[in-house]
């Protein structure tokens, strides 16, 4: 079945760090009785939700459009006969022949797509921003 897939919160608390204020349907709720973190979704759209617990939950595909319109990194997913791999490149400072240039080594192994891209994302937010 195919259904959106979501950042973890982990990505999306560094998403906030980083300045992620785009229009999302969905934001993580801190709980603080429990200490964690609760997935709200509502059906109308938040940019900023006035909440200091409160922590926007965009989907894999806003956070990569993000990271490349924003900070010019590209999230690149492949697959092979080790599973899923990723590597991010800098779409901004070019190398001579024009190609990107390469911010991080090539990570393979992942059994999912969505884990690749959960990975990268929280690399890309860690190391490169």
């Amino acid at each position: 079945m195919i259904k959106e897939r979501y950042c973890s919160y982990e990505v999306a608390r560094l998403l906030k760090e980083k300045g992620f204020s785009e229009p999302v349907r969905s934001f993580y709720l801190i709980d603080d009785a429990h200490s964690n973190a609760v997935n709200v979704t509502y059906t109308i759209t938040y940019r900023n939700v006035n909440n200091a617990k409160a922590i926007l939950r965009p989907t894999h595909q806003m956070a990569c459009d993000w990271l490349r319109e924003v900070h010019g990194i590209f999230i690149a997913i492949n697959n092979d006969d080790l599973g899923f791999n990723w590597q991010c490149y800098d779409l901004i400072n070019r190398d001579s022949t024009l190609d990107p240039k390469i911010l991080s080594e090539s990570y393979a192994g992942y059994k999912a797509y969505e884990e690749a891209v959960e990975t990268a994302l929280k690399y890309s937010l860690e190391n490169l921003i």
